[in-house]
Order: structure tokens, then C-alpha cells, then sequence
């Protein structure tokens, strides 16, 4: 039984692999901001908020699957800004409804530091692109805004008193460059502070339909090889065997350039290889024979990776995603050697 359920749990692991290979990945650059009446971006930014627009219509969801969007925008230090720390708020906006006072969805949010060093802020958006994908009109850009409560407990009068509109200090590469400008010191390089190239994108991550039958055929071909492969848990007696190894590229390596994938199975192998370990191989009947009566003159049989297989990995060079293959970076079996 426990058996079954491992090799249930490797199937289920080298089907999310195989879908990660197959996968595609597309950027879109934020559009330059618009003056024309019909839109909702104002002529001049607006102290409380700030609106950012895509052009999706070359998203192709007929032939491709979208399985996660992405927004990236890159928040740049403001020496000037008062508030130590800002939530910033991110909405889809809305068209507006006859039965709805609603113009905008709330997405996520992020709390950030309007003087710290510049970082780049990433959320999903997933939901939203595929909305815009299927209906255009739609597609009115998202909005970042800081999170205002409707008002504000004073223990020291112990009223309650309402909330004035607080204006978002944080600022973005791509959208406020001119404010960016000014900021920028006398005399100062204009390559140490130039964010042109951090513009606000999406990163969407696609899965072509022509590539899901493959990905069925080799699925059901590991599944038929899973047999040939000895698997056990960490806590195991048994001989040399493949265990689960999971590393976290961020939490365990501290490697931070990785984009995607955020961590993934590297396994490991371990155990016993013991006398006549396997009868098709004599080598290994002969070395554990001369280790015992020559136990001075050299090591036993080793439990070492027999299979290894690479590893698909995308990371930005600047603003550019690069997609990557690793060499021998996840072990498929083990062998005494």
C-alpha cells in the first residue's frame, strides 16, 4: 500500500515537471500612458493614485491555456516621502453598471516602503487577464492606490474621527518618471538612477493546446518506467533507494534570481549496498568480497545517482526573462557503485 501511494506521489510530481517544460512564457510592456478622453488615465498623475494599461489583444486563449499572469512593477526609492511605510492597494477597474456602484475589484496588496531602495512588486493577476482576454471592452487598466480605513480611533480623546485621502508616496518606474526626474541629485549619474528600463509587465505563463497530448503520452510512458525504479521513504530500512529531497530555492540556497520554478524535487540517494546487492551486476558481488577480506585497501559499494535529469528555469537578465536548462539537476533512480 505504501508503495502505491509513492508512486501515485512521483506521477503526480513528473506530470506538474512536464506541464512546467511545456510551458511558454510571454512579456507585455505596460502602455504609454494616454491623454484621450475616453480613458480613465487623467492628463496629470493623481496624488492618490496611479492607473496602468495593457494591451492583451495578442493573447491567444483559443490554442493556449493561461495558467498564471503576473504584474510586475518595479517601486523606486522616494527620499521625500513622509510615510516611512504605505499599503498599496491593486485593482481591476470596471466599467460601470446600471445595478452597480462598483468600479473597480479589489486584487491584492502589498505594504511597502516609499524611501527604501527600489524593488520590484509582483502580483497575480490571473483572473483579471483572462476577464480582458475574453471580453475587451473590459480591459480598462488596473489601479494602484493606498489602503485608506474609513476612519481612525484617537485613544488620547477616545473619538473617532473620519479619514483624509492619503496620498501614494511610493513611487513607480515606468509611470512616474517625470517626478522620478526631478528627484534625481545635482551632478548625479544618470545611469544610477535611471529606471527607464524597469517598466511596469506582465509575465503570462501559457500552455499551448497542440502540447497536451504529449504531455499525456510521456505521462503514461513514466508511469510504465516507475516500476523499474526502487523508491522509499527517508525513515526506510531499505537498500540504496531514491528519497524525496524538495529544496526551496529562496528558503534553502537563498538564490533570489530564480523566477520560476520557486523550488523543485532534486531528490537523493541513500541506503545499504550490500553483499550480492544485484545479481546481474558481478562488480558489485566482487567489491563488497575484496572489501572484507581487504578492509584497508578500499571502500565499499556506494549508493549513487544512476538517472539524472535537467532542470527548466526562468530568471531576468535586466528586464528581459530568459529560460534556461539546468543539466543533471534532479535524480530520476540510484544504483550500488
Amino acid at each position: 500500500f505504501k508503495r502505491v501511494l509513492l508512486s501515485e506521489s512521483a506521477c503526480e510530481r513528473e506530470s506538474s515537471e512536464e506541464d512546467y517544460y511545456a510551458k511558454e512564457v510571454q512579456r507585455i510592456d505596460m502602455l504609454p500612458p494616454r491623454t484621450d478622453s475616453n480613458t480613465v488615465q487623467p492628463a496629470t498623475p493623481s496624488p492618490y493614485y496611479r492607473v496602468v494599461q495593457f494591451d492583451v489583444g495578442g493573447v491567444d486563449l483559443i490554442n493556449s491555456t493561461l495558467v498564471k499572469a503576473e504584474f510586475r512593477i518595479f517601486r523606486a526609492p522616494n527620499p521625500q516621502a513622509r510615510a516611512s511605510e504605505q499599503r498599496v492597494e491593486l485593482f481591476q477597474l470596471l466599467r460601470p453598471e446600471e445595478d452597480s456602484t462598483s468600479t473597480q475589484r479589489y486584487i491584492d496588496s502589498r505594504t511597502v516602503q516609499p524611501r527604501a531602495k527600489g524593488t520590484w512588486i509582483s502580483v497575480d493577476v490571473t483572473e483579471t487577464i483572462k476577464d480582458w482576454v475574453s471580453d475587451p471592452e473590459n480591459n480598462l487598466g488596473l489601479k494602484l492606490g493606498v489602503h485608506c480605513p474609513c476612519c481612525t480611533f484617537v485613544p488620547s480623546t477616545n473619538n473617532i474621527v473620519p479619514n483624509k485621502s492619503e496620498e501614494l508616496e511610493a513611487l513607480f518606474a515606468g509611470v512616474d518618471d517625470e517626478r522620478l526626474r526631478q528627484l534625481r541629485k545635482p551632478g548625479q549619474i544618470k545611469g544610477q538612477a535611471d529606471f527607464s528600463t524597469k517598466t511596469p509587465h506582465l509575465i503570462l505563463t501559457l500552455l499551448p493546446s497542440d502540447r497536451v497530448d504529449n504531455l499525456a503520452k510521456k505521462s503514461r510512458k513514466k508511469r510504465a518506467a516507475a516500476t523499474d525504479t526502487t523508491t522509499c521513504s527517508r525513515g526506510s530500512d531499505q537498500g540504496c533507494c531514491l528519497r524525496s529531497l524538495y529544496i526551496d530555492f529562496r528558503r534553502d540556497l537563498n538564490w533570489k534570481w530564480i523566477h520560476e520554478p520557486k523550488g523543485y524535487k532534486a531528490n537523493f540517494c541513500a541506503g545499504n549496498c550490500p553483499y550480492l546487492w544485484s545479481v546481474n551486476n558481478h562488480y558489485n558481488m566482487i567489491l563488497p568480497l575484496y572489501n572484507k577480506l581487504n578492509p584497508e585497501a578500499s571502500a565499499s559499494p556506494c549508493c549513487v545517482p544512476q538517472d539524472l535529469e535537467p532542470l527548466t528555469i526562468m530568471y531576468f537578465v535586466g528586464r528581459t526573462p530568459r529560460v534556461e536548462q539546468l543539466s543533471n539537476m534532479v535524480v530520476k533512480s540510484c544504483k550500488c557503485r
